[in-house]
């Protein structure tokens, strides 16, 4: 069966129609999802300071070298010390706030095995026994801060990315789009 139209429409312009139009579904649909998302998510979600949205134990840095100093904080009121075998020793931990016990220690000079993970621990009053741990390296201390999309790698930072991967992924769309019909237009000479 013929074209009824006296000039067909090349396979080439079909296809990029189909992909304005996956485009333009994309840029619509995706903002509503996103934002769908955010408000489900926000209604299960409890507003609390920075503070309560990091683990009940942690170390600051995670790994380190020897003399590294560090930081542990807790959520618990500790009944000792913060203990571990990577530790010069105990590090006493002292009221920062409410619910917040924080103190600061040095890694030991010598005895330690690079690459091994080291558990460090604190009983708290109420008898549960927290842990996290650190690496022993030979280099620079790293994991202090947690960093994401404009704020903290907490709750959440998943669908910041997630919204910046289909934007990018949107702009890559409409640039190779653009470039492929502006060098259509010129090989063809259809300028309008």
């Amino acid at each position: 069966m013929k074209s009824l139209s006296p000039h067909p429409t090349p396979p080439r312009r079909r296809l990029a129609a189909a992909a304005a139009g996956v485009v333009l579904a994309l840029g619509v649909a995706a903002p509503a999802a996103v934002a769908q998302d955010e408000a489900g998510a926000a209604a299960h979600r409890v507003s609390r300071p920075a503070w309560d949205n990091v683990a009940p134990l942690s170390i600051s840095p995670s790994s380190g070298g020897p003399n590294t100093s560090v930081t542990v904080k807790s959520t618990c009121q500790p009944s000792g010390p913060a203990t571990s075998e990577a530790f010069q020793q105990s590090i006493n931990l002292q009221p920062a706030g409410t619910n917040k016990w924080v103190g600061t220690g040095r890694i030991k000079s010598s005895g330690l095995v690079v690459g091994r993970t080291y558990s460090v621990t604190v009983r708290c009053s109420d008898g549960v026994t927290l842990s996290t741990s650190f690496t022993f390296t030979s280099s620079t201390p790293t994991g202090g801060a947690a960093a994401g999309f404009g704020g903290t790698g907490g709750a959440g930072g998943g669908k910041q990315a997630t919204a910046l991967a289909i934007g990018g992924g949107m702009a890559v769309a409409g640039a190779v789009g653009y470039v492929f019909l502006s060098r259509r237009r010129r090989a063809t000479g259809n300028h309008l």
